[in-house]
């Protein structure tokens, strides 16, 4: 199954806010909409170890990020997703952030691994990684901020024949 790509020229734009405040020992509480959550560091390096860094959230934002685009896409093809998966592992060099070299202080290097169980043939499964990854706002934002960025698509059932995909029949 093929999706129509009618590009449109107009600028659909969406707004996205978050508000920060510092609580000290670098801790911070982030509202967003109604929901809010905090950050920390660990006590090695001055937090308190109360949330994940803020860059476990960013990892952490790709999963959900790359997950719903999937299922957006997965149903745009007539797709089932029956399980997905995903995990984030990816490195830094903290030097960027210390001061003490002259490199990036984001992810040097990112890997994500995405386990789907999924109703599709090889066409549609191709489809589908296709168009997520171009589809994923966050996935984007890394891979521009020039992170060498891997992706492991592990499809965990066995390739679901469609009734018009048997012996050529279209």
């Amino acid at each position: 199954m093929t999706l129509s790509n009618s590009i449109s020229e107009t600028p659909k734009l969406k707004s996205v806010h978050a508000a920060g405040t510092w609580l000290g020992s670098m801790t911070t509480d982030v509202s967003i909409r109604e929901f809010s959550f905090r950050t920390d560091e660990p006590k090695r390096v001055g937090g308190t170890n109360s949330a994940p860094t803020p860059m476990e959230f960013v990892a952490g934002a790709l999963n959900g990020c790359i997950t719903v685009v999937i299922e957006t896409v997965a149903a745009e093809l007539g797709l089932t997703v029956r399980a997905l998966k995903t995990a984030s592992h990816a490195h830094m060099d903290v030097r960027g952030f210390e001061g003490t070299a002259d490199v990036s202080p984001h992810f040097t290097d990112y890997t994500l691994t995405i386990q789907i169980d999924v109703d599709a043939d090889e066409q549609d499964r191709s489809e589908l990684v296709n168009l997520s990854e171009k589809r994923c706002p966050a996935i984007n934002l890394v891979r521009d901020a020039g992170v060498d960025f891997a992706i492991d698509w592990q499809f965990v059932a066995p390739v679901a024949v469609r009734p018009n995909a048997i012996e050529g029949q279209q």
